[in-house]
């Protein structure tokens, strides 16, 4: 086969819209915050417990909750470790 036989044979991906992206990381950002704050409410802990815990910032939970930040992998990993859970778990 040749180089251009080669390529022409690739499928391209065609680039989601700015608005389908911005859809999909808000839907996300509230499925991670009505996970943690059930998982929250399961260990029966505060914002500031949890904080506390995660050795994040008690604001830092408040966003996530709120649906209005999205966290870096090490404070999903320090969430998840202070809940008991994989971290996976949050992002599912």
């Amino acid at each position: 086969m040749t180089k251009s036989a080669a390529k022409s044979s690739v499928k391209t991906a065609t680039k989601p819209s700015e608005t389908s992206l911005k859809r999909d990381v808000q839907n996300m950002r509230n499925e991670l915050a009505d996970r943690l704050l059930t998982l929250r409410a399961k260990h029966d802990l505060s914002q500031a417990a949890l904080a506390q815990l995660a050795g994040v910032d008690r604001k830092t939970i408040n966003r996530i909750e709120n649906g209005h930040f999205s966290p870096a992998l090490d404070t999903l990993v320090r969430l998840s470790s202070a809940l008991s859970v994989t971290p996976s778990s949050l992002l599912k």
